[in-house]
């Protein structure tokens, strides 16, 4: 269980095994644990070494499920529901870098000195790279079509709404309306 839990999820187990003998009786147990409590309590502090942040957007909004790596790792994490993430790494100079789906990608060098405490704070701000929609939800099932319809709905009317209606634009209008030029009437018109 534990590698699939490594593999598919944030999440690392352990199993500790003391001795060859799976179930010791109960005079062993005082012992064992007087002979490895302090190995155990350091190796359990040692979980607050390495890096933890939160992946937001350039709004100040947490984004769930942002990947981020650290070079030369193979094995990504994920921000959670919350933003956060959080990454076991011994000492040293990492390259760290978080990406979401329609954001851009954005990579920290940092540095873990060997006589650090705990985790160190490296938070992510990531840019959209697309216009952001956020009155209603998108379904997952949505083409780019629907896409745009959705777009429209949200955004209203166009400005430019003179000789045409609404229901008369393609569905590529909005495209040129946002590119924030002169609106190409000459598409629309019929010779």
């Amino acid at each position: 269980m534990q590698d699939f839990n490594y593999l598919h999820t944030n999440c690392f187990e352990i199993t500790l095994e003391l001795s060859c003998d799976k179930y010791p009786g109960d005079d062993d147990l005082q012992p064992a644990w007087q002979e490895n409590k302090e190995a155990l309590l350091t190796y359990m502090e040692m979980v607050h070494r390495g890096i933890k942040g939160v992946v937001l957007d350039d709004r100040g909004r947490t984004i769930k499920g942002a990947q981020i790596k650290v070079r030369g790792i193979r094995h990504d994490i994920f921000s959670v529901a919350n933003g956060e993430y959080w990454r076991l790494l011994p000492s040293g100079t990492y390259y760290v870098s978080a990406f979401a789906h329609g954001h851009t990608r954005v990579l920290k060098k940092i540095y873990l000195p060997v006589k650090m405490e705990g985790a160190g704070r490296v938070d992510f701000i990531l840019r959209r790279l697309q216009p952001d929609i956020e009155t209603e939800p998108l379904d997952d099932g949505m083409d780019e079509i629907d896409l745009i319809e959705h777009h429209e709905r949200i955004e209203g009317r166009y400005e430019d709404e003179d000789e045409y209606s609404h229901e008369e634009k393609p569905w590529w209008w909005s495209f040129f309306a946002n590119m924030g030029q002169s609106m190409p009437d000459w598409l629309l018109r019929t010779m």
